[in-house]
């Protein structure tokens, strides 16, 4: 019997590929084969594989953008190896190669309980949770801390979203701050992690004509995302929905964000929400030519709790 953990990227042999994508289904699998054919960007992405012999028994995966920032996922092991350490030398292999690339943070979701105390055993701290799904970030160097990655005065720019942002969205969105709801239109909410949501994103920017997402750049992660997702119903093409989520420390940027995703789009009636609870996202919005389209009682429900939300609508006059 011969073990070994090999990385398996898109440099690797087809067989190794074949083997490792064998547990994955749905946007796993999707968004696994398009990484092992070439990179997203500047990302860098691997599974740390098992392998007897030539059979790949688990996995776990490394996902790092450009400013450092790092996903783990893709932790599995055949159920015929179970119990034999196999997970273990996987996540150790991944964590050995975040710190190889000198990654400053790292986050991850789970929904299961016994599975949640390895990973705080290893080191990873909870920071927020929707129902089931728990978020956790382990820290490996000081600027991989919520105070140096989200610190105020930072130089910004604004952009297109890239495929290399993943990991950057997903500090974003596991931000201690207070806001409780923090993407209506993905249903990505404190904790909720962010990498479902991601693969969502890109399927909306290859699915509806006129997708549009656009980022805050900060010097150390981004700090904020603005998107258009248009209807898919078709008596309602003309129609999209505007969210947006700032990190607090920039919340002075959403008037910019909002301001060229309406001048881009060529929708023609714009949707947006806010719970009963801020009133400062309401202005927001008021601010830039929306108006109160109605109240949605317990529209939203995350775990046992039911939130109201205003729903806020503008008419586009440049279409």
């Amino acid at each position: 019997m011969s073990r070994v953990i090999r990385h398996v990227t898109y440099r690797s042999s087809d067989a190794d590929k074949v083997q490792a994508l064998q547990f994955w289904d749905s946007d796993y699998t999707l968004a696994t084969q398009s990484r092992l054919t070439s990179p997203w960007d500047d990302e860098i992405y691997g599974l740390a594989a098992a392998f007897e012999n030539e059979q790949c028994i688990g996995t776990a995966s490394y996902t790092i953008s450009p400013h450092r920032l790092g996903i783990l996922s893709q932790v599995y092991t055949n159920p015929d190896f179970r119990g034999q350490g196999i997970a273990r030398k996987s996540l150790s292999a991944a964590l050995d190669a975040f710190q190889q690339q000198q990654t400053r943070a790292v986050y991850l979701a789970s929904a299961k309980d016994w599975v949640q105390r390895i990973y705080q055993g290893m080191g990873f701290e909870f920071v927020g949770a929707m129902g089931a799904r728990h978020a956790f970030k382990l820290t490996l160097d000081d600027s991989g801390r919520d105070e140096n990655l989200f610190r105020a005065g930072q130089q910004v720019s604004l952009r297109t979203w890239a495929a290399h942002d993943q990991a950057d969205l997903s500090a974003l969105f596991n931000a201690r701050h207070d806001g409780l709801v923090k993407h209506y239109q993905l249903g990505c909410y404190l904790g909720s992690h962010f990498e479902g949501e991601f693969y969502q994103l890109r399927r909306y920017g290859e699915e509806r004509p006129g997708f549009q997402a656009l980022v805050l750049e900060g010097e150390e992660t981004l700090l904020g995302i603005a998107t258009v997702v248009p209807s898919s119903r078709r008596h309602a093409q003309h129609r999209g929905v505007v969210d947006l989520l700032l990190h607090p420390n920039y919340a002075g940027h959403a008037a910019d964000l909002l301001a060229t995703l309406h001048e881009k789009t060529d929708l023609r009636s714009l949707n947006a929400y806010a719970g009963v609870h801020e009133p400062e996202r309401q202005s927001m919005f008021e601010t830039a030519g929306y108006r109160r389209a109605g109240k949605l009682t317990r529209h939203l429900r995350i775990a046992a709790q039911d939130y109201d939300l205003e729903m806020f609508e503008r008419q586009q006059k440049n279409t």
